[in-house]
């Protein structure tokens, strides 16, 4: 994963799907803050978030580019969450969602 410092935003996914369990979705926008240290801190806020070795490294946290994360996730995030994206102007923002689709 690389910390851009080009981009104004990152984009943080982790799918899980198992037989019987349904699929789950963690997802992260984040604004993109370039620091000289080697600590990427937005990585390890997701990394919090999502909560569980097992969900991070078994199924492996993914980086996307605002193009990929939208064309595959835009459905599933709020229209205000989007507009705020679009924008670019925001100091502070981060939006974080999991969400459980079950069908058992």
């Amino acid at each position: 994963m690389t910390n851009d410092p080009k981009e104004f935003y990152r984009f943080f996914v982790v799918e899980y799907y198992a037989t019987g369990e349904g699929f789950s979705y963690w997802l992260q926008i984040s604004r993109n803050y370039s620091r000289g240290n080697e600590t990427d801190y937005e990585l390890k806020e997701f990394e919090e978030f999502v909560g569980h070795e097992y969900y991070l490294y078994c199924n492996s946290i993914e980086e996307k580019t605002e193009e990929e994360f939208m064309s595959v996730y835009a459905p599933m995030i709020p229209s205000y969450v989007i507009r705020a994206v679009e924008r670019k102007d925001q100091p502070a923002f981060t939006w974080q969602t999991h969400i459980h689709l079950n069908y058992s």
